[in-house]
């Protein structure tokens, strides 16, 4: 559909219609004006410049490994 055709279409429409579609491109050019606009994030997968301890937080003191998570479960249960 070419631009002529919409527009003729657009001014065959009831007031209220015509409204509607106004309110529909102001949504549609927001919308794409702030997806132009998003930062996008630097960090890429498997970027290794990250300090993952520093994201340990409340698990600072528990275990971190495989090895060391089943101990702590057997103590817990009682189980050696």
């Amino acid at each position: 559909m070419n631009t002529a055709q919409l527009l003729d279409d657009i001014e065959q429409l009831p007031p209220e219609a015509q409204r509607q579609i106004e309110n529909f491109i102001a949504f549609i050019k927001m919308r794409y004006q702030s997806l132009e606009t998003k930062p996008q994030p630097e960090i890429t997968k498997g970027d290794k410049s990250i300090n993952s301890s520093d994201f340990a937080g409340m698990w600072a003191d528990r275990p971190t490994n495989l090895s060391d998570i089943r101990k702590d479960a057997w103590q817990r249960s009682g189980s050696k």
